[in-house]
């Protein structure tokens, strides 16, 4: 009788053993670093776990390999619609992990010996790997669409890309050609992209290796409506505009700049620019701060400059 029962305790030990063997890779691991270098995952025993690094964590996948003690953890990527591997591994003595990354990419990394910290899963986490499956289901559905209205974008730009070079090359041979309403339009297509007309001025805009006559840029700024501020954002980056022209916008650009501060911070930071409008820009209180900084940065840069000469 006192065998049988010595026999059953032992059975009891080996099974409570065998379960804690079994459990020694899960829990919550932390480098137990401050800030930015923190590193803590938490391995949950229904295959999931949450690595967090810096101000970012995720919640993926994960296997065990016993012979080489190697933990995987499998991520999703959105971007590159794959998952990313990230492999740890796991020093049963210490009951440590540690990160297994190539030697260059290793070097300027936070320390990643992850001690044990607890078996208990936080139950918020807990409840976050429970709704998982379902997140990551849409996360994939999401990632796809994206993708493939990406591609439908790509391959409406290469249709209609013969039609583009075409009004580019007209528009560097004669510029007074976007004086046309049709050129002004803020309409989209379906895909959410400008049509082939309105691409080809808005690109030769902002290529400043295209040569626009002030004469033609001063009459865009009169005639586009007051509230199309991405049209004339780019109009006053253009570097034909003089000093005295841009002296005469500045009251006007003052009223615009209401809406949209762009417009005074192109002012203020363009060369022809005054240096007298650059001051009354850099001390104004009623504009929004991306216009004034700019404009105080430029004085700034020029007292520097006045210094050193």
């Amino acid at each position: 009788m006192r065998i049988l029962a010595f026999i059953a305790v032992l059975c009891i030990a080996s099974t409570s053993c065998a379960k804690e063997d079994e459990k020694t890779h899960v829990g919550v691991f932390s480098n137990e670093a401050e800030g930015f270098k923190t590193v803590t995952v938490m391995i949950h025993d229904g295959g999931l776990a949450y690595f967090h690094a810096a101000v970012s964590g995720q919640i993926g996948e994960w296997e065990f390999a016993e012979p080489e003690s190697t933990l995987s953890l499998k991520f999703f990527d959105p971007s590159a619609m794959k998952d990313q591997t990230l492999n740890l591994r796991f020093d049963k003595k210490t009951r440590t992990y540690g990160m297994i990354r190539p030697g260059e990419e290793a070097k300027n990394d936070p320390p990643y010996e992850l001690h044990f910290i607890s078996d208990e899963i936080p139950d918020q986490m807990v409840e976050a790997f429970k709704m998982y499956p379902a997140k990551i289901k849409q996360i994939k559905a999401q990632a796809a669409a994206e993708r493939e209205f990406k591609k439908r974008r790509e391959e409406q730009l290469e249709r209609e890309r013969p039609e583009y070079e075409r009004i580019v090359a007209q528009i560097k041979a004669e510029p007074k050609t976007v004086l046309a309403e049709e050129f002004h339009s803020r309409e989209l297509t379906d895909l959410g992209q400008y049509p082939p007309k309105i691409r080809a001025f808005r690109d030769t805009l902002t290529d400043h290796d295209v040569t626009y006559p002030e004469e033609v840029l001063v009459e865009l700024i009169n005639e586009i409506p007051d509230d199309h501020h991405s049209l004339r954002v780019l109009l006053f980056q253009r570097p034909e505009l003089a000093g005295k022209t841009l002296t005469r916008f500045y009251p006007k650009a003052l009223k615009w700049g209401e809406l949209n501060y762009t417009i005074l911070a192109n002012i203020a930071k363009h060369p022809n620019t005054p240096i007298k409008v650059v001051r009354d820009l850099a001390g104004r209180k009623d504009v929004a701060v991306g216009a004034t900084t700019p404009a105080k940065y430029r004085l700034e840069k020029l007292e520097r400059a006045n210094k050193n000469q």
